[in-house]
């Protein structure tokens, strides 16, 4: 049986960087295994949100078939569900940064931490916040976490706008979905209902984000933090709250095969969970190396026993957050030498297999934030003849013209999965 595997970088398109001899991360690094799957791929270059500057939510719905202004009801459903929340039909469930105000000004949305501080935090917000609704507050990676505030009796409202800033709201029906501003605003907005019925709905996390405030500033991670001279974590910044699950079709019985996910965040987690897919328990591991040497694995693992496997490396998102270029090309170059390296010993596109590489979404390294534009995608098979190179710039000349949206990669994908067998 003929298997696919699909990688996404997490934020892998970007800017041409001066410093970089006018190169993007992805055409500056070395690729030589990726090299070798050349000699038979084609080359994708849709949009995403078209005019918008896409989320991770909303870019890897897309590229997993799935139209996120036809399913998707608030990224907050997939962050909960990721980290082991159970949101019901009517509770508010949210994404939530940990950063840093001074003086009612912005410093950072993101205030990076250890996963023991953050567990601190967890329960000093679930033991001492306290309001009129019960809650659960549940830690992520870095700096994320989970919010989920159960309704009573009367269901919350999904009509309101984030207050973190850089991120507005759209709405497509019920259907509800955030995209990235170019914001350089450094006011602390209070959460906004956009509609009467949301009211409540924005007083209650609104009365959330200020309890869970002073309970940051009166934490022992914050003071070990301010005598280090660390940056401080002292506001929650709520954004893309959903008030009911994404009815997203089975993948496996739509396409008539078995997916498996290797995913380390809780994002990635809630949407491959909401899919249909088996989702493989890996950790995010702090070091890039030991990190892809891990996905490496279980990858090679769940191919023994489902026929495509979803893949998501977040590290290259998040050094384009901080504007380390450098950093970033160096990732690709792991993933290439590490992850790709390794499933290339299992993987034969000769004999009918599909390998997949593209990104949710394009993060400016220069900006420090997502940006619009289309995404490279590269599609390996054994119908397709040679390419020379896979890059933004080699995507954009030389794509393959009737793929326009970021939601017909996967039926393509499966295409060539099907006829292969």
């Amino acid at each position: 049986m003929a298997k696919v595997i699909f990688l996404i970088v997490d934020g892998m398109a970007d800017d041409r960087i001066p410093q970089l001899n006018n190169h993007t991360p992805l055409s500056y690094a070395d690729k030589p295994n990726l090299s070798r799957l050349l000699l038979h791929s084609e080359l994708l270059y849709p949009s995403v949100l078209g005019k918008l500057a896409p989320e991770s939510d909303s870019g890897v719905m897309a590229d997993l078939g799935y139209d996120p202004r036809k399913y998707s009801t608030g990224r907050g459903w997939f962050e909960c569900t990721g980290v082991g929340l159970k949101p019901e039909e009517g509770d508010i469930s949210l994404r939530v940064n940990i950063g840093e105000v001074r003086d009612k000004k912005l410093i950072s949305v993101r205030t990076y931490l250890s996963q023991e501080e953050l567990k601190e935090l967890e329960k000093d917000i679930n033991e001492k916040v306290s309001i009129p609704y019960s809650f659960e507050f549940k830690a992520g990676v870095g700096y994320r976490a989970g919010l989920v505030i159960r309704h009573k009796g009367k269901k919350f409202s999904p009509y309101i706008s984030n207050n973190e800033p850089g991120y507005k709201v759209r709405f497509y029906g019920r259907h509800k979905l955030s995209f990235a501003l170019d914001s350089h605003s450094n006011r602390i907005e209070k959460i906004k209902p956009f509609k009467k019925e949301a009211v409540e709905t924005a007083n209650v996390l609104n009365d959330f984000i200020e309890k869970a405030s002073d309970v940051l500033v009166h934490s022992q991670v914050y003071s070990k933090r301010k005598k280090r001279n660390e940056p401080l974590p002292n506001f929650l910044f709520l954004r893309d709250g959903a008030v009911e699950a994404p009815k997203m079709f089975d993948i496996n019985r739509k396409y008539g095969a078995r997916w498996a996910a290797v995913v380390g965040m809780p994002l990635e987690q809630g949407i491959a969970k909401a899919a249909g897919m088996h989702v493989y328990d890996v950790s995010e591991r702090e070091d890039v190396s030991e990190d892809l040497e891990e996905k490496a694995r279980a990858v090679i693992d769940a191919l023994k026993r489902f026929d495509a496997v979803y893949i998501h490396v977040k590290q290259t998102d998040a050094v384009s957050h901080l504007g380390k270029f450098v950093e970033k090309y160096q990732i690709i170059e792991k993933i290439d030498g590490i992850l790709i390296g390794k499933l290339l010993e299992v993987l034969d596109i000769e004999e009918g297999d599909t390998f997949v590489m593209t990104c949710d979404h394009a993060t400016s390294s220069l900006l420090k934030r997502h940006i619009n534009s289309n995404i490279p995608v590269l599609v390996s098979n054994k119908k397709f003849g040679g390419i020379s190179e896979f890059s933004e710039e080699a995507c954009r000349s030389h794509h393959e013209k009737r793929v326009k949206h970021a939601t017909e990669i996967m039926p393509l994908v499966m295409k060539l999965w099907q006829t292969g067998n």
